[in-house]
């Protein structure tokens, strides 16, 4: 049986993680796939480039109508991304986008699939996430008694949407100050956090497509599913070609689960404050500069990391 759900990756010059990506499409023997490549940025990269788009084209010997976004001048993150995603929704009603290092469980595209269903018509709703922290805090994800709950946070290694909500996409700001002053935070800290992240993007110092995502979210009182068990892992840390992802990271030791074939769903549509405050804390705020520098001289001494800054560090 094949699935059925229209699956977008984005992808580069990364081979192998590339394929590890694929085989778990091969286990479902998804239906339709997108495959958007970025164009080579000088000559040392365009065989590999070219490489890596044959080799799909040869990997893919299963029923499938596949198609490729391919991009005729390199494009920085932000634009790559987000014109793939573009290209996306303007062939199809829904979808799931996956990065060329984002390692799903079969579970997640069900998961997805169903997801997709339930809140096609509900505006509330923008996306679906695969990927969950909660195992981080561990007291907090016992209290969750659902498969999923409603956040203001959107994870995008490994994700979902609609072309009605992608269609609100906010890639550059309109009006951004006037706009962050009506978001909602847990605390001052969550507040001045999203603050500067929010305006550096804006300066152009950021060069990434989700921080407008989360912009446009929150700007249109949104949420995103987020699911109490982590279905994601993430094969792209500690190498020299990822993008954001380049030394080590307490989160490329993270746990899958399968989730059970009939969910728990949550009885209204209403965030869980409580737990958005966590995953606050858990994903985004800073990491001490004390502890940084403290971290520094003990892996001098240790080889390692304490296991306090593991906590923090991303």
């Amino acid at each position: 049986m094949q699935f059925n759900t229209p699956i977008l990756i984005v992808t580069y010059k990364r081979l192998d993680t590339t394929f590890e990506v694929l085989k778990t499409l091969k286990n479902i023997q998804a239906k339709k796939i997108y495959i958007s490549s970025n164009h080579w940025k000088d000559d040392a990269e365009k065989a590999t480039v070219l490489l890596l788009r044959e080799r799909i084209k040869n990997y893919i010997d299963w029923e499938c109508q596949l198609n490729f976004i391919i991009h005729t001048e390199h494009l920085k993150v932000k634009d790559s991304f987000s014109s793939a995603i573009n290209i996306f929704f303007e062939k199809e009603e829904k979808g799931i986008i996956l990065e060329d290092d984002i390692v799903p469980n079969q579970s997640f595209f069900f998961f997805c699939q169903e997801m997709l269903e339930k809140y096609k018509d509900n505006s509330q709703i923008f996306m679906i996430s695969g990927w969950s922290a909660l195992d981080f805090h561990q007291d907090i994800k016992n209290t969750l008694k659902e498969d999923y709950f409603f956040s203001q946070y959107c994870h995008i290694w490994g994700w979902a949407t609609w072309a009605r909500a992608w269609k609100m996409y906010e890639k550059e700001f309109e009006n951004f100050e006037e706009d962050f002053n009506q978001f909602e935070f847990n605390s001052k800290e969550e507040k001045t956090t999203w603050y500067k992240i929010f305006k550096a993007y804006n300066e152009d110092k950021i060069d990434t497509w989700d921080h407008p995502w989360t912009f446009t979210i929150r700007k249109h009182n949104g949420f995103s599913i987020y699911p109490k068990n982590n279905m994601i892992k993430n094969i792209g840390f500690n190498r020299d070609d990822a993008t954001n992802t380049k030394s080590w990271s307490k989160y490329e030791e993270m746990h899958t689960y399968d989730l059970p074939l009939h969910l728990s769903h949550p009885q209204e549509i209403k965030r869980n404050q409580i737990l958005d405050m966590h995953n606050f804390i858990i994903t985004t705020k800073e990491t001490p500069k004390w502890l940084i520098l403290i971290n520094k001289i003990y892996r001098i001494i240790f080889g390692k990391n304490l296991r306090k800054f593991k906590e923090y560090m991303r």
